[in-house]
C-alpha cells in the first residue's frame, strides 16, 4: 500500500511504554497538531487535527510495543478559550470520509476493526477550566505493524446550549501508523542547485517520518516544514520520490530528477549504513531546481 501525503505533516512520535498506560503525543506539544486555538468571539467547538493542511488530515506514527497503549488521538477544542463548565462533545464514525480521502489522494487506508483498535469513548469531555479534550483509542502497536489504518470522525452534538459546531473543522481523518525501520533523525548534507539562490544543505536533525510500511516523508530540500516529499523504498533498495504535503504549483512536479554531475546521489537506500542518497527536483519554472542530499541515520525520532 502506498501513501501520497502527508505528513502528517503531519511530524509525529511517541515513545514506547514499558507498561500499559496513556501516552501524550509529542506532535501536539510540537505544534504539528493544532489542539489549541487562540481567541474568538463565538462558542465554537472544533476538531482541528492538523496545523499544516486544509484537508483536516493527519497521520500519527507510534513506536512499536507489545503493550496495550492508550493515546490521545483526536483533539476537540473550544475556540473561545477555557470552558466555564464541563462540555461533552459526541463524535460519530464516518468511514466515508476515509474513502473520500483515499479516492482523492491515491491512498489505501482501511478503517480499523474493533479487534485492532478500541475507541475508549466517542464522547469527549472538555473539562471546566480547559479548552481541549481528547478522543482516546487503545491498541497494541505490534498488532498494527505494516497496516495503514485511518478513522473518519465528525462532531455530531454538544450537550450544552449556546455552543456551535465548526462548519469547516467539524470533521477530519486521522491515520494510525507504527513507525517503520526508516523512521528517525538523520544528518542531511548536500546541495540545492537553484538559478537565483544556489546553496549547500547541512541539517543535523532532519526528521524522516513514517508514511506507510515502506515509505517516509521529509522536508523538500531546505524549503521548510510546509513542503515535503514522500520517499518510497523499493524491494531492491532503490527509492522513488513523489510530492508530499504542502507541494503546490511548481513544487507539485517534484520527483526523481538525476543530477548527472553528481552520480553518487543515485536515489538508493543502504540498509547497512542506514543512508539515503537522493537526487530529486522540480523542473518548473525553468531552469530546473535540483536537490542532491545524503541522509545518514543518527537516532530515533
Amino acid at each position: 500500500m502506498k501513501l501520497s501525503y502527508i505528513r502528517i505533516s503531519l511530524s509525529l512520535a511517541l515513545v514506547s511504554l514499558g507498561m500499559a498506560g496513556c501516552l501524550k503525543d509529542k506532535d501536539y506539544d510540537d505544534g504539528k497538531i493544532q489542539s489549541t486555538t487562540p481567541g474568538g468571539n463565538q462558542n465554537i467547538v472544533e476538531m482541528r487535527i492538523s496545523a499544516n493542511n486544509t484537508k483536516n488530515f493527519v497521520s500519527l506514527a507510534y513506536s512499536n510495543s507489545n503493550n496495550d497503549t492508550t493515546v490521545n488521538l483526536v483533539p476537540i477544542t473550544l475556540v473561545t478559550g477555557n470552558a466555564p463548565e464541563d462540555i461533552h462533545v459526541t463524535l460519530d464514525l464516518k468511514p466515508d470520509l476515509v474513502k473520500v480521502y483515499n479516492d482523492s489522494n491515491g491512498t489505501q487506508f482501511d478503517v480499523p476493526t474493533t479487534s485492532l483498535v478500541t475507541i475508549v469513548s466517542n464522547v469527549v469531555t472538555i473539562p471546566k477550566g480547559s479548552n481541549t479534550g481528547y478522543l482516546q483509542v487503545k491498541f497494541k502497536p505490534s498488532n498494527l505493524i505494516g497496516l495503514e489504518l485511518a478513522y473518519g470522525f465528525a462532531i455530531s452534538s454538544v450537550d450544552k446550549p449556546n455552543y456551535v459546531i465548526s462548519g469547516n473543522l467539524g470533521s477530519g481523518v486521522v491515520a494510525i501508523l507504527i513507525k517503520n525501520k526508516y523512521d528517525g533523525i538523520y544528518h542531511a548534507t548536500g546541495h540545492f542547485a537553484h538559478p537565483s539562490s544556489p546553496r549547500d544543505i547541512d541539517e543535523e536533525k532532519e526528521e524522516v517520518i513514517t508514511a506507510s510500511g515502506n515509505s517516509v516523508t521529509k522536508e523538500l530540500g531546505d524549503l521548510g516544514s510546509g513542503t515535503k516529499i514522500v520517499i518510497t523504498i523499493n524491494p531492491d533498495n532503490s527509492v522513488t520520490i513523489t510530492p508530499g504535503e504542502g507541494t503546490s504549483g511548481t513544487t507539485a512536479a517534484v520527483g526523481n530528477f538525476i543530477d548527472v554531475t553528481r552520480p553518487e546521489y543515485n536515489n538508493t537506500y543502504d540498509p547497512a549504513t542506514k543512508t539515503f542518497m537522493l537526487s530529486y527536483g522540480y523542473p518548473l519554472p525553468a531552469p530546473t531546481r535540483t536537490i542532491t542530499e545524503k541522509l545518514v541515520y543518527t537516532g530515533v525520532r
